[in-house]
């Protein structure tokens, strides 16, 4: 169980809480448009925590962020809490990068009224602002975005993006169930291996309404219907204000610079 109330304020949803598309749809956005995908607390040193509890405190109660599995990893609940039926996945990322990589990321598969819909409010780069039906080969466009699902050579589901006139793959995965603990052995890999992204430098991000923010090392770069912008941070102190205004964190600690 979550505080149901004090999760949707956070995320400022006042829609239906009946089970249905339209209110699976309002909670995703709702969620990807407030919630960053942020990677502080790895920066910062600090351990991540999976259980239920850790994650209401995290992102409801300190308002912070997170990746994928506390994202995805408190929604489900949330959802769970509402009525809908829920599967957990885990996917294989695609988008940059070298070689094969493991099965290390959490996605949900929402079954509703006979049909099956891809969530994910918890990938970082280009994810998804809303259910995406999981059937191949139907061309879904979700605000400046646009997403299709296709398979691969293994059988495996494809989740792509277009960028740069082009269908770049996110990420693929299969329809086997995971239990919440194991995610365990991912979280700990991501948190604390030296080769892991988010180990090497910070990282957030958010979609806006007509495009996305996001801040990467000391590099901030907001995209919308005018175009990209860019600023180059200088020192922490720059930085933490940038968090606050365009992602709203407040962060305590200092980051390394």
């Amino acid at each position: 169980m979550v505080d149901r109330s004090a999760y949707l304020a956070r995320i400022g949803y006042q829609g239906s809480l009946v089970p249905s598309m339209e209110t699976l749809r309002g909670l995703h956005l709702s969620h990807v448009l407030t919630v960053p995908f942020e990677n502080l607390d790895i920066q910062l040193g600090r351990p991540i925590a999976l259980e239920p509890a850790a994650l209401f405190e995290k992102i409801v109660t300190s308002r912070r962020g997170g990746y994928c599995f506390e994202l995805n990893g408190l929604f489900a609940l949330l959802l769970e809490d509402l009525g809908f039926a829920i599967t957990r996945l885990a996917a294989r990322v695609l988008y940059g990068a070298e070689g094969v990589r493991p099965r290390s990321h959490q996605v949900l598969l929402v079954h509703l009224d006979g049909k099956r819909w891809i969530v994910d409010v918890g990938f970082g780069g280009q994810g998804l602002r809303e259910p995406l039906p999981c059937v191949a080969g139907l061309e879904h466009r979700q605000g400046p975005d646009q997403f299709r699902l296709t398979t691969d050579e293994r059988g495996e589901h494809v989740l792509q993006c277009r960028l740069d006139e082009a269908w770049t793959n996110l990420y693929s995965f299969t329809l086997e169930p995971w239990l919440p603990v194991d995610y365990q052995f991912a979280n700990y890999y991501h948190s604390h291996a030296p080769e892991s992204l988010f180990v090497q430098r910070l990282i957030c991000t958010m979609p806006t309404l007509d495009g996305r923010k996001t801040f990467i090392g000391n590099l901030l770069k907001v995209r919308g219907i005018d175009g990209l912008q860019e600023l180059h941070v200088t020192s922490e102190v720059e930085r933490e204000q940038l968090l606050q205004e365009h992602f709203g964190l407040i962060i305590n600690d200092r980051l390394r610079f």
